[in-house]
This record gives structure tokens, C-alpha cells and sequence, in this order.
């Protein structure tokens, strides 16, 4: 028992800070810790200051390999260990969800984009902890269509400008943009010039009904503009119009994987158009739902295999 913490204290203690010491402490590192728990290292930092208001003492202090535990921080390390199982064990008990035996249907909003990248690992990970469960990927579209993450979805993969009300979220991974070109017209330059790269004919992928994607915005503040003359609504089948002569600007993960299958060329596009972050997206509905989180945690393994 932690019988030095008040009563006060104990009021005011959340469980996550635990969590944070349990992961300090095995990690040794606020950087190791923040990535075992998915949280930003300023996060871990915080829950260290108000760790150390509640017990009183410093509990890691820097040294040349990291963070060393304070004496106070070694004597409460396995009481620690013994009370997280034990909370864990008590979490746990919740009736209604067994990996090796639910039938479950798990519900993905997303573009065919994400669909490529995280399907194949998540299905083979689904395989493996929950074999009876399915999934099923549907359009963006339906996010606007009955009650969307409220009601019957699950997850939203993609990148949002925005979290809606109501909603919680989590970065998966980021990804920068390459150029894919035609590979029997083009041997393939490291980086497209700006002047072909206007010059060509594009084709872009419209998501919801998209106007103007990053591309767009990016050339837009230097006051240039590509020749798009296809846009079309899936990811899957730019490859194919690719061969036929026109340039996309996509994902890099996605380009590769693309790549492989279809006669194309990858190479840098002629100026710097950042990363974007895919995200997961679920309703606070289904933040507690023990079937919801194991999804969350699939999916964030599977990116985390990237």
C-alpha cells in the first residue's frame, strides 16, 4: 500500500500518472516511456511534475544514460508492479468482449489510400489476436450518412483538418509526397523540375468532393497552379492512369506500394511540400468499450509495423 500519499492526495491522484511512473521507470527514459504509452514526451513530463508533488520527492533525476530512480522511487517500483496488476486484473473483468471468441464486425471509415497501406498488416493482425472478428472498410462518405462515428463506425483513418466535438484521437504515422511517372517515358530523375512539373497533365485524387488538395495550396502560395485534367475518387486507380502518361503527386508509402505492381517511376516533387499526418479518429461513445480499444490497439500496432 502507498500509505504515505494523503487522503487529499489520493482525491486527486489520477491512475494514468501511475501508469507514467510504472513506464519511467521500467524505460529509464521520459522519450522510451512516452513512446510505450503513445503519448508526447511533454505529457510524460507533466505527469512526472505532479508525481512529484504527490509523493513528495524528485523519484528519477537525469544522469549521463537517462533517468535514475530516487531511493523512495526503488522502494514503491514493485509495490507499484503488484498494484497495476492487481487494477489491471480488476479492469478486466468486463463482461462481453473475448478476443478468441468475438464475432464482432469492426467498422473503418476510410480512403482506399489507408485501406492499402494499414489493411494488409491489420488483417493479419486481426487474424492472430481475434480470429473469429472481421472488418470492413467503408468510404469516407458514410462518416455523413446516418450517425456516423455515433452510431454504427468505429474508426475514422485519415487526415483531418480537424477533430469534431465529441471525439478522441490519436496519431498513427506521417507520411511526405513523391511524384510517380510514367517509367517507360521516364528513367527517372531524382527530383521532377518545377517546369515539367507544370507542364504535365495531373491527375488528383478528389476526397469528399475535394476541390484542392495540399498540392494545390502549397503551389498556390507562389502563386503557380497545375494542369489537372483527371480527378478522380479513388487512390486505386491513378497506377493505371499513370502508364498512360500522366503525372500524380502522392503519399510516398502509398507511391511504393504502387510501384511495385504498375510501371512507374518515383522522384522528388520540385518543391517542398511537407508531411501530412494519417490520424484515427473514434466517439467518445466507444472511449471506455473494452471491444473499441483492442481495435485502437490493433490499429496502432499495425502502423507501429510501418
Amino acid at each position: 500500500m502507498l500509505c504515505t500519499i494523503t487522503v487529499v492526495n489520493i482525491e486527486n491522484l489520477d491512475l494514468n500518472l501511475l501508469r507514467v511512473l510504472q513506464a519511467v521507470l521500467a524505460e529509464k527514459s521520459a522519450t522510451r516511456a512516452a513512446k510505450r504509452l503513445h503519448v508526447t514526451q511533454s505529457a510524460v513530463s507533466n505527469a512526472l511534475a505532479r508525481l512529484r508533488a504527490v509523493f513528495g520527492d524528485p523519484l528519477l533525476v537525469r544522469n549521463a544514460r537517462g533517468l535514475s530512480p530516487t531511493p523512495r522511487a526503488r522502494e514503491l517500483e514493485p509495490r507499484l508492479s503488484s498494484l497495476m496488476r492487481s487494477i489491471e486484473s480488476l479492469l478486466g473483468d468486463e463482461p462481453g468482449f473475448d478476443p478468441n471468441a468475438t464475432t464482432r464486425e469492426f467498422t473503418l471509415a476510410c480512403a482506399d489510400y489507408c485501406t492499402t497501406i494499414l489493411g494488409p498488416q491489420l488483417s493479419e493482425l486481426l487474424r492472430e489476436r481475434a480470429p473469429r472478428a472481421t472488418l470492413r472498410f467503408v468510404p469516407l462518405e458514410q462518416l455523413s450518412t446516418g450517425d456516423g462515428l455515433a452510431g454504427s463506425i468505429d474508426l475514422h483513418l485519415g487526415m483531418p483538418s480537424q477533430v469534431p466535438s465529441g471525439c478522441g484521437s490519436a496519431s498513427l504515422f506521417k507520411d511526405s509526397f513523391v511524384c510517380a511517372l510514367r517509367k517507360r517515358a521516364n528513367p527517372g530523375p531524382k527530383r521532377l523540375s518545377l517546369k515539367a512539373y507544370l507542364a504535365a497533365d495531373h491527375v488528383r485524387v478528389s476526397v469528399l468532393s475535394s476541390t484542392r488538395d495540399a498540392i494545390d495550396v502549397a503551389l498556390a502560395k507562389r502563386g503557380l497552379s497545375r494542369r489537372v485534367v483527371l480527378t478522380v475518387p479513388h487512390f486505386s486507380v491513378v497506377p493505371l492512369l499513370v502508364e498512360r502518361g500522366y503525372v500524380a503527386t502522392l503519399s510516398h508509402r502509398l507511391a511504393q506500394v504502387q510501384a511495385r505492381d504498375y510501371d512507374l517511376t518515383l522522384c522528388e516533387p520540385p518543391l517542398a511540400l511537407g508531411q501530412r499526418a494519417t490520424r484515427m479518429i473514434w466517439h467518445d461513445r466507444t472511449d471506455a468499450d473494452p471491444g473499441s480499444r483492442f481495435l485502437r490497439q490493433l490499429v496502432r500496432d499495425a502502423a507501429d509495423a510501418l
